[in-house]
């Protein structure tokens, strides 16, 4: 009996060695997807914890989104909105009316902005700015966005572009760029920046970019966004928009 049982384990063991050799690329492959589906569970778990510490949370649109349903956005549990207007001398969003008429009365809190550029004049860059935005520029700051790193000269020209901007709008100015640039602008416009920063720890900054490219649910549909966030709490948001709209 001990002998046919053990025939029997062995048969069984042999059996199992041969199917595992047949199909050992097929398990490979299962493990790996395993594991890359593990890590990215664990990934997206991660970076929902990273939002989902901020109180006060935003988006930053332009016409390469895709259409937004603002006062569903509202409901998901967004706070505010930036949406693009204009870059350069010349350029304008194709879709910024529509998303900022359609922003109105939603609940959201609404600011613009303005990809800037080296290569443009900055007063042709103010101009173009502040006639497709006019005197509305929404309930936040108007926003400057700086996209790479900037020498000392081209530095100064942004300083200057936000001093004509500040001074045609008489409020603050919120800079979305490098740590570094945001550093170095001209003292004369020290007290009128507020600092946008893609560095979730900076501790100086009013704003948090916490994620790019983040997939939200708005009405049941799946809308790729860039997820910000206000650097504070619910009560210092309260008190940053009463600040800033008084001026």
């Amino acid at each position: 009996m001990d002998s046919r049982m053990s025939l029997y384990h062995q048969k069984k063991n042999n059996n199992w060695q041969k199917i595992v050799k047949k199909y050992k690329w097929l398990i490979a492959i299962i493990a790996v997807l395993f594991v890359s589906v593990l890590g990215y569970v664990q990934y997206e778990n991660y970076q929902n914890y990273l939002i989902d510490k901020y109180e006060v949370k935003g988006i930053m649109i332009s016409q390469s989104n895709a259409y937004i349903d603002f006062v569903s956005l509202a409901q998901s549990g967004q706070n505010f909105v930036y949406i693009r207007a204009s870059q350069g001398a010349t350029y304008t969003d194709d879709d910024f009316s529509d998303n900022f008429q359609r922003s109105q009365g939603s609940g959201l809190q609404v600011g613009t902005y303005h990809v800037f550029s080296t290569q443009s004049n900055i007063k042709d860059q103010l101009k173009n700015f502040t006639k497709e935005v006019g005197t509305d520029y929404g309930t936040l700051p108007p926003m400057v966005d700086v996209e790479g790193d900037l020498s000392t000269s081209q530095i100064e020209k942004l300083s200057n572009f936000i001093f004509l901007l500040h001074r045609y709008y008489d409020t603050n100015v919120v800079v979305r760029s490098s740590y570094h640039i945001f550093t170095h602008l001209d003292d004369k416009i020290a007290h009128d920046v507020q600092y946008f920063s893609q560095n979730i720890n900076n501790k100086r900054a009013n704003f948090i970019e916490v994620k790019n490219n983040r997939k939200i649910n708005i009405d049941g549909s799946n809308v790729i966004v860039n997820q910000v966030a206000f650097n504070g709490t619910t009560a210092g948001w309260r008190h940053y928009l009463v600040k800033n709209q008084d001026r």
